[in-house]
Protein backbone atom coordinates (compact mmCIF):
# COMPACT_ATOMS: atom_id res chain seq x y z
CA UNK A 1 0.00 0.00 0.00
CA UNK A 2 2.85 2.55 0.90
CA UNK A 3 4.37 1.85 -2.34
CA UNK A 4 1.19 3.33 -4.16
CA UNK A 5 1.44 6.50 -1.83
CA UNK A 6 5.63 6.35 -3.23
CA UNK A 7 4.16 6.49 -6.41
CA UNK A 8 1.48 9.41 -6.09
CA UNK A 9 3.70 11.64 -4.26
CA UNK A 10 6.43 11.57 -6.73
CA UNK A 11 3.99 12.16 -9.37
CA UNK A 12 2.98 15.53 -7.52
CA UNK A 13 6.88 16.32 -7.03
CA UNK A 14 6.42 16.00 -3.77
CA UNK A 15 9.21 14.31 -1.57
CA UNK A 16 7.99 10.96 0.06
CA UNK A 17 8.92 11.93 3.69
CA UNK A 18 7.46 9.35 6.36
CA UNK A 19 5.13 11.67 8.07
CA UNK A 20 3.34 11.64 4.44
CA UNK A 21 3.23 8.60 4.23
CA UNK A 22 1.55 7.69 7.80
CA UNK A 23 -0.68 10.19 6.94
CA UNK A 24 -1.87 8.81 3.53
CA UNK A 25 -1.55 5.22 5.46
CA UNK A 26 -3.37 6.46 8.23
CA UNK A 27 -6.08 8.01 5.79
CA UNK A 28 -6.47 5.21 3.78
CA UNK A 29 -6.74 2.26 6.67
CA UNK A 30 -9.85 4.52 7.86
CA UNK A 31 -11.10 6.22 4.84
CA UNK A 32 -12.48 9.39 6.61
CA UNK A 33 -10.90 10.57 10.08
CA UNK A 34 -10.62 13.94 11.57
CA UNK A 35 -6.94 15.58 12.14
CA UNK A 36 -7.27 15.11 15.96
CA UNK A 37 -7.63 11.15 15.23
CA UNK A 38 -5.09 11.33 12.52
CA UNK A 39 -2.76 12.57 14.96
CA UNK A 40 -3.72 9.90 17.39
CA UNK A 41 -2.94 7.39 15.27
CA UNK A 42 0.29 8.63 14.14
CA UNK A 43 1.85 9.74 16.96
CA UNK A 44 1.95 6.34 18.43
CA UNK A 45 4.65 5.44 15.65
CA UNK A 46 5.63 8.97 15.53
CA UNK A 47 6.10 10.80 19.15
CA UNK A 48 8.48 13.46 17.62
CA UNK A 49 5.84 14.63 14.78
CA UNK A 50 3.88 17.69 16.06
CA UNK A 51 0.49 19.11 15.33
CA UNK A 52 2.06 21.77 13.19
CA UNK A 53 4.12 19.44 10.48
CA UNK A 54 0.67 17.43 10.75
CA UNK A 55 -1.30 20.43 9.78
CA UNK A 56 1.15 21.26 7.22
CA UNK A 57 1.53 18.01 5.30
CA UNK A 58 -2.22 17.78 5.75
CA UNK A 59 -2.82 21.44 3.71
CA UNK A 60 -0.03 20.05 1.00
CA UNK A 61 -1.37 17.19 0.12
CA UNK A 62 -4.71 18.62 0.18
CA UNK A 63 -3.24 21.22 -2.30
CA UNK A 64 -2.10 18.84 -4.79
CA UNK A 65 -5.54 17.42 -4.64
CA UNK A 66 -4.22 14.13 -3.38
CA UNK A 67 -5.98 14.28 -0.12
CA UNK A 68 -9.72 16.02 -0.23
CA UNK A 69 -11.73 17.92 2.92
CA UNK A 70 -14.89 15.84 3.92
CA UNK A 71 -17.10 18.48 5.59
CA UNK A 72 -20.09 16.81 6.96
CA UNK A 73 -22.83 18.50 8.60
CA UNK A 74 -21.98 19.22 12.72
CA UNK A 75 -18.87 16.81 12.61
CA UNK A 76 -15.45 17.90 12.64
CA UNK A 77 -13.66 18.15 9.18
CA UNK A 78 -12.54 14.88 7.94
CA UNK A 79 -10.19 14.07 4.99
CA UNK A 80 -9.86 11.45 2.91
CA UNK A 81 -7.96 10.05 -0.29
CA UNK A 82 -8.96 11.82 -3.37
CA UNK A 83 -11.73 9.59 -5.52
CA UNK A 84 -14.02 9.87 -8.47
CA UNK A 85 -16.88 12.16 -7.93
CA UNK A 86 -18.87 10.47 -4.90
CA UNK A 87 -21.85 10.56 -2.58
CA UNK A 88 -21.11 10.77 1.28
CA UNK A 89 -23.73 8.62 3.57
CA UNK A 90 -23.79 9.68 7.10
CA UNK A 91 -25.53 7.71 9.69
CA UNK A 92 -27.39 9.82 11.96
CA UNK A 93 -27.06 7.05 14.80
CA UNK A 94 -23.25 6.30 14.49
CA UNK A 95 -21.71 9.49 12.59
CA UNK A 96 -19.91 6.84 10.28
CA UNK A 97 -19.70 7.97 7.22
CA UNK A 98 -19.67 5.49 3.57
CA UNK A 99 -18.91 6.28 0.33
CA UNK A 100 -21.25 5.53 -2.43
CA UNK A 101 -19.98 5.56 -5.72
CA UNK A 102 -23.28 6.35 -8.41
CA UNK A 103 -23.07 8.37 -11.36
CA UNK A 104 -23.95 12.34 -10.16
CA UNK A 105 -23.59 13.77 -13.63
CA UNK A 106 -27.19 13.33 -14.57
CA UNK A 107 -28.09 14.65 -11.30
CA UNK A 108 -25.99 18.03 -11.63
CA UNK A 109 -26.97 18.16 -15.64
CA UNK A 110 -30.76 17.82 -13.70
CA UNK A 111 -30.20 20.63 -11.49
CA UNK A 112 -28.33 22.91 -14.15
CA UNK A 113 -31.02 22.42 -16.33
CA UNK A 114 -34.05 22.84 -14.01
CA UNK A 115 -32.00 26.07 -12.47
CA UNK A 116 -30.24 27.54 -14.78
CA UNK A 117 -27.32 27.45 -12.11
CA UNK A 118 -23.46 26.40 -13.43
CA UNK A 119 -21.86 23.58 -10.93
CA UNK A 120 -18.34 23.97 -10.61
CA UNK A 121 -17.92 21.90 -7.49
CA UNK A 122 -20.21 19.79 -5.86
CA UNK A 123 -19.93 17.80 -2.42
CA UNK A 124 -23.16 15.56 -1.89
CA UNK A 125 -24.29 14.34 1.90
CA UNK A 126 -27.06 12.02 2.35
CA UNK A 127 -28.24 11.86 5.74
CA UNK A 128 -30.01 8.84 7.32
CA UNK A 129 -29.45 5.51 9.06
CA UNK A 130 -26.61 2.72 8.21
CA UNK A 131 -27.51 -0.62 7.94
CA UNK A 132 -25.28 -1.91 10.88
CA UNK A 133 -27.73 0.98 13.17
CA UNK A 134 -30.72 -0.17 11.62
CA UNK A 135 -30.50 -3.75 11.91
CA UNK A 136 -29.74 -3.06 15.91
CA UNK A 137 -32.92 -0.46 16.11
CA UNK A 138 -35.45 -2.90 14.21
CA UNK A 139 -33.81 -6.28 16.53
CA UNK A 140 -34.34 -4.04 19.75
CA UNK A 141 -37.69 -3.38 18.24
CA UNK A 142 -38.60 -6.94 17.94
Amino acid sequence: MIEKFHDVLKANNLKSTHQRLAILNCIDMHGHIDIDAIYEHIHLNYPSMSKATLYRNINDLVTFHILEEVKLPHQKQQYEIKKVPHIHLLCQECSGVEDIFIETKPLLEAVTLQSGFTISNSFIVMNGTCRVCSHKNFSSIS
